[in-house]
């Protein structure tokens, strides 16, 4: 076997490694407490899924939650209803429904690891030795538990997998052309095929999760600055005549992709004025603005994962300008610049969006996950960029540093299944009992966030559970910290 050969095994090793520990990750962690709320569903969401494109909210001007998230509650509806039941063709009731939260986020998280190391390597063959290494250096940083409180990108609850890491990771998709004809040049027409999935895409994205509409349009206009200050460079000034001018500069491409979404976002914007999802706690715009400081503050010290990535850009950055400076290492040094731009609008705008109680300080790792994402682009590209071009043996002094900082990640995302057996547990006693009510210890949650204490308040759980075939009947239960 070749040196080649043996560097592919080794990597395809280490990923198949990583991705099957990642999936028994996902499997071992217990059910969220709003998937029943959305699966059967409740009324209130069943308005959503009665009008997909808010026209009758716009009608009557009646207020109701996510007014502009169709698409993700239908998706999740249509997932958790008929996953479990075809993997109950395998397996049990129980046991379906853990493999079905499982399998959803590793296609999740598959589908995110392929499309950042495309964009590092520059090829989409997974056989190909580039993108091996550029999934090997992304894929100790995408957490599952370890560091996720403050830099996942797959929810551990379920529900919300399907409003945050689904629709982002499919906008990634969706701008891969915008990439490769911004920062790749790329002049080759679209197909009519790919448009129109584009187009339809354009339409289900805006209307999916709350933070696609934002993505787009600043991520939309960062692109028309760029092609502003392209203008520029070539000696126009910014009056109006020539501001028309770097308009037509933009590739027609361009336009066809991002028009549709833009407009769609915005008109997701519009309906999100509607949602009536926490409006009664909302606080004042300037209260959220003094609250942000903190939410960053928190986001970068309360654990190792952010500020050690941040570092690690940092080192990067350095010995791109220092020691392997080219056309290509000034190329990327630019897009970190464009980073920054876009995650100072992003901050500055999110406050915008609203205040919620179990988000106190406005920034969250799930609404920070579009500048998780893009820190972890930017942390490939140039860690790839370095390992091809750093001579020895300053290489092997990298290589060596990188070891030891993917060993960190690695060390700290731990397998956890304490509530998941204490929850399964009692599920087995609920599929096992001919009582109405059981009564569990508080020691774990089951399908809630947090103890159940009047049974009534466990009958859309208790009614899932039926659905799904775990129990025969309706079992209803409640928890006490008294012993049984």
């Amino acid at each position: 076997m070749t040196k080649a050969k043996q560097l592919i095994f080794i990597l395809a090793l280490f990923l198949l490694s990583d991705i099957t520990y990642s999936f028994f990750e996902y499997y071992y962690i217990p059910l969220d407490g709003d998937i029943s709320a959305g699966v059967l569903p409740l009324p209130v969401v069943q308005k959503v899924l009665d009008d997909p494109f808010g026209f009758h909210v716009l009608s009557t001007g009646e207020a109701h939650i996510n007014p502009n998230r169709f698409f993700s509650h239908f998706a999740f509806l249509e997932y958790m209803q008929k996953a479990p039941l075809l993997l109950q063709k395998f397996t049990n009731p129980i046991t379906s429904v853990y493999l079905s939260c499982a399998i959803i986020k590793i296609i999740i998280h598959l589908l995110f690891l392929f499309i950042l190391s495309a964009l590092i390597s520059k090829t989409k063959e997974i056989r190909d030795k580039k993108f091996l290494i550029a999934a090997a250096i992304i894929v100790p940083l995408i957490q599952s538990n370890g560091y996720w409180g403050h830099m996942g990108i797959i929810d551990r609850a379920t529900t919300y997998t399907f409003f945050y890491a689904l629709p982002l990771i499919l906008l990634m998709l969706f701008l891969m052309p915008v990439y490769r004809i911004v920062f790749d040049h790329e002049t080759t027409k679209i197909s009519f095929s790919k448009l129109i999935l584009l187009f339809t895409l354009s339409i289900i994205l805006p209307l999916s999760g709350p933070l696609i509409p934002g993505v787009v349009l600043i991520t939309t206009g960062l692109i028309g600055i760029h092609y502003l200050l392209k203008s520029h460079q070539k000696g126009n000034d910014f009056s109006l005549k020539n501001l028309l001018s770097a308009f037509r500069i933009i590739p027609r491409q361009l336009y066809l992709i991002l028009v549709p979404i833009c407009l769609v976002s915005f008109y997701s914007l519009y309906l999100g004025r509607f949602d009536s999802n926490g409006a009664d706690l909302n606080i004042p715009l300037a209260e959220r603005y003094l609250k942000l400081p903190l939410g960053i503050y928190y986001q970068i010290t309360q654990s190792l994962g952010v500020p050690l990535l941040l570092i690690i850009i940092g080192i990067n950055t350095y010995l791109i300008k220092k020691q392997v400076c080219s056309p290509e290492g000034q190329k990327l040094i630019v897009s970190l610049k464009w980073i920054g731009l876009f995650s100072a609008v992003y901050l500055l705008l999110l406050p915008f969006g609203g205040y919620r109680p179990y988000r106190p300080n406005i920034l969250r790792y799930d609404t920070f996950i579009p500048i998780t994402i893009a820190l972890l682009y930017y942390y490939g590209k140039s860690t790839f960029f370095i390992l091809e071009n750093l001579k020895l043996p300053k290489r092997t002094i990298y290589l060596g540093g990188l070891v030891i900082f993917f060993a960190i990640y690695i060390n700290s995302d731990q397998l956890e299944t304490k509530e998941y057996r204490c929850e399964k547990a009692c599920l087995e006693v609920l599929a096992n009992t001919n009582d109405e009510v059981t009564i569990f210890p508080d020691s774990c949650n089951v399908m809630s966030w947090e103890p159940i204490t009047d049974s009534k308040l466990s009958e859309t759980n208790a009614l899932l559970f039926k659905f799904w075939g775990i129990t025969q009947e309706k079992r209803l239960y409640y928890q006490t910290s008294e012993k049984k």
